[in-house]
């Protein structure tokens, strides 16, 4: 099980880049003219620093690791968790005995947790400053989506991790099993919606498939399930979810841009898996692929699923009628 309770980034395996997050932090810390910014990380075991934007003649440091029990800005936004805006700390009775406020000088604290995707905190945002800050609702607004920023990136590792324990790949095809994509697909499906860009699902299915195992053998029939990954993995973008559900049917979740080259995309894999069957010495096979399309509000991805089955149920219907008739 994936912990969350644990230091992240400690043995980094190239599944974020640190150096992204350290570009919000300057950007958040240039936009609100701060001198200083921070990503921590909050455990059990205590507070740590993961990015730091700490220019301009800041008064004040940050240890790598802070005790959990310490009087700090952090741990009352972590403690709530919610945001936290203090803009004349030394003025103000609550906050001005604490030690950031006496022995660093901090007078203004805006800070907001971090999230992991199912919901407990990884830690904090914040920026601090040794002066009187008056931040508006725009900036609250601003540092808001910039933490979204971060939060679909821990997503991706809450989500690399869970499919590393629920075995992701498919054995024979090397693309993602069912529950990887599924699981893939489903963020997608949210990151979309936060974002407004289009989700295309299609479901791709292998033209008289039972009667290539039954004329030439099984071995043929793997061949040409693996040739078909292939072709998906080659043809289609890195960023878009490859995976097989099962047996000769197979998934592709893609962002898209212009719904008119949707014809195309499903033309070329079409025409390239045939040729590639061909030099590797198997029958030519063709396809019947059906689609569907993301909607605006939030949906499940079984939702968007089963439409591109029922689609590519149709086409499958309508291959058959012209191979009966002779087309």
């Amino acid at each position: 099980m994936f912990e969350t309770d644990k230091w992240a980034f400690t043995g980094l395996d190239g599944q974020i880049s640190l150096d992204k997050w350290q570009k919000i932090i300057d950007l958040i810390a240039e936009l609100f003219s701060a001198p200083s910014g921070y990503i921590v990380q909050a455990t059990s075991i205590g507070y740590r620093v993961v990015i730091r934007k700490n220019e301009g003649g800041s008064t004040f440091e940050t240890n790598p690791t802070i005790p959990p029990e310490s009087d700090m800005f952090c741990r009352h936004v972590v403690e709530s968790d919610n945001l936290l805006y203090v803009n004349d700390a030394a003025s103000t009775e609550m906050w001005s005995a604490m030690p950031e406020v006496v022995e660093n000088g901090v007078n203004s604290y805006l800070g907001l947790p971090i999230h992991w995707p199912q919901g407990d905190v990884f830690g904090t945002l914040c920026l601090k400053d040794n002066k009187e800050t008056n931040y508006t609702n725009e900036y609250f607004e601003l540092i808001n989506q910039l933490r979204d920023l971060i939060e679909d990136d821990l997503a991706l590792v809450y989500n690399f991790e869970k499919m590393r324990e629920i075995a992701m790949l498919d054995p024979l095809t090397n693309i993602y099993n069912r529950r990887a994509l599924s699981l893939l697909a489903q963020q997608k499906l949210n990151l979309s919606h936060r974002l407004g860009f289009d989700v295309c699902c299609l479901f791709i299915d292998i033209n008289d498939f039972k009667k290539l195992n039954d004329n030439f053998g099984h071995e043929a029939g793997d061949k040409a399930l693996i040739t078909l990954a292939t072709t998906l993995k080659k043809h289609l973008r890195d960023a878009d979810i490859v995976g097989r559900l099962g047996g000769d049917e197979f998934v592709a979740v893609m962002q898209i841009n212009d719904k008119s080259k949707l014809g195309l995309i499903i033309n070329t894999i079409s025409i390239e898996f045939a040729n590639a069957l061909v030099l590797d010495g198997i029958c030519e096979l063709s396809l019947s692929v059906g689609y569907s399309f993301s909607e605006q509000k939030k949906q499940p991805f079984e939702t968007l699923l089963n439409d591109a089955d029922q689609s590519m149920y149709k086409n499958k219907q309508k291959y058959k009628l012209n191979k009966k008739i002779g087309y």
